[in-house]
């Protein structure tokens, strides 16, 4: 599951179809690192209004306001999203799901059957030879990487939160939950948004380097919910290294894992004393 966006000519249009929305993303996460949730999803929710109507408006092309109407998305349904379960991980999924399923209706091919996505969804772990595509050493150097930078982040939240605890205990059920989640939704959901789609696309604008400095800093604006600076800061180096990696490997089976399992490592293990490094 692999594609790319050939080089577009820049244009008055091409810069305000990234320009705008990406103002209206930064803006709304502006209010909500200042604690104004109600102001953040309203802008969230006109971004995603303006998302969907400028390219018909304007008559461009729809591709870099789809990537950010799926940003807003995911801003809109974390924020808005009741709770119904007393743990969060029960409710993550509802959140994520609809994000995942609308960036695979974006992306989808008609012409192809369901029979077709599953061997493309199979070929997500084929051993290739070649530099793109699943290794069988992703495996081990992705828990390996995820548990140094969970480490890292573990410190860095640990200024600002207490209890970075999602689970109540270590008993297997939780644990295998928490991976499932946050893997397979979590970790997923936001690299398809992120480097998947909004980096990929941006290629075509901004160049390689460009892509990824800006996919990396829409990311990290994207974690103004726990109000701390030098955790924004972190989590851009971290989007850096995420959107390098995908770039190098074209695999988002490995970056969705080091993802998924650094979240896993940083929500679990860690705040109960296990695995710490440093």
């Amino acid at each position: 599951m692999e594609y790319r966006i050939a080089q577009v000519n820049p244009s008055l249009l091409t810069y305000l179809s990234v320009a705008a929305p990406m103002s209206m993303v930064l803006l709304g996460e502006a209010f909500l690192f200042t604690g104004n949730m109600d102001t953040s999803i309203l802008i969230h929710l006109l971004n995603i209004l303006l998302c969907v109507m400028a390219p018909f408006v304007l008559r461009t092309n729809p591709i870099i306001w789809q990537s950010f109407s799926l940003v807003s998305m995911l801003r809109v349904l974390n924020l808005g999203m009741p709770k119904f379960a007393t743990l969060t991980i029960f409710w993550l999924p509802l959140v994520y799901a609809p994000v995942i399923l609308v960036a695979f209706l974006l992306l989808r091919d008609e012409t192809l059957g369901w029979k077709d996505y599953l061997q493309k969804v199979r070929k997500l772990f084929e051993i290739r030879p070649k530099l793109s595509g699943w290794k069988l050493w992703y495996l081990p150097a992705g828990f390996l990487l995820s548990l140094v930078l969970a480490n890292i982040e573990f410190k860095v939240l640990s200024m600002t939160i207490d209890d970075l605890r999602m689970i109540p205990s270590l008993e297997i059920g939780y644990i295998v939950a928490l991976f499932v989640v946050m893997v397979f939704f979590v970790g997923l959901g936001e690299e398809l948004v992120f480097r998947y789609v909004l980096q990929t696309r941006m290629e075509g604008v901004l160049g390689v380097l460009g892509a990824i400095m800006f996919a990396s800093v829409t990311f990290a604006a994207m974690h103004s919910g726990y109000q701390s600076g030098p955790y924004v800061a972190y989590v851009f180096l971290v989007a850096f290294l995420l959107g390098s990696l995908y770039y190098k490997t074209r695999s988002l089976a490995f970056v969705t894992l080091v993802h998924g399992t650094l979240n896993f490592f940083l929500f679990s293990f860690l705040p109960f004393g296990y695995l710490v490094l440093f």
